[in-house]
C-alpha cells in the first residue's frame, strides 16, 4: 500500500494511476489526514459470443446460397 499527498496526485497523477494499474491500493492524504483511498478494480475480460453456435442455432444444417453471383451484380450496376 502506498500513500501520496494532494500535491503529488495533481502533478503525478500517471505515475499514481500506473501505481493502482499494477494492482496496489493509494491513499491519499491531506496534510497528512487520509481522505481517499484508490483501489484498483477487478479486471474482467467481457467474453466475445459464439457466433458459430449462433448461425447453427439460427440456420441449422441449411447450405446458404453462394454470394458472389450476387455481389457481382450489385458492383456492376455501380459502373
Amino acid at each position: 500500500m502506498r500513500t501520496a499527498s494532494v500535491y503529488e496526485v495533481q502533478h503525478n497523477f500517471s505515475q499514481v494511476l500506473s501505481w493502482v494499474d499494477a494492482g496496489e491500493t493509494v491513499i491519499i492524504r491531506r496534510r497528512n489526514i487520509p481522505v481517499a483511498k484508490l483501489v484498483p478494480t477487478k479486471k474482467k475480460v467481457p467474453a466475445l459470443p459464439d457466433f458459430r453456435m449462433r448461425l447453427k442455432k439460427t440456420y441449422g444444417r441449411r447450405v446458404l446460397p453462394d454470394s458472389k453471383p450476387i455481389l457481382d451484380e450489385v458492383r456492376e450496376d455501380r459502373f
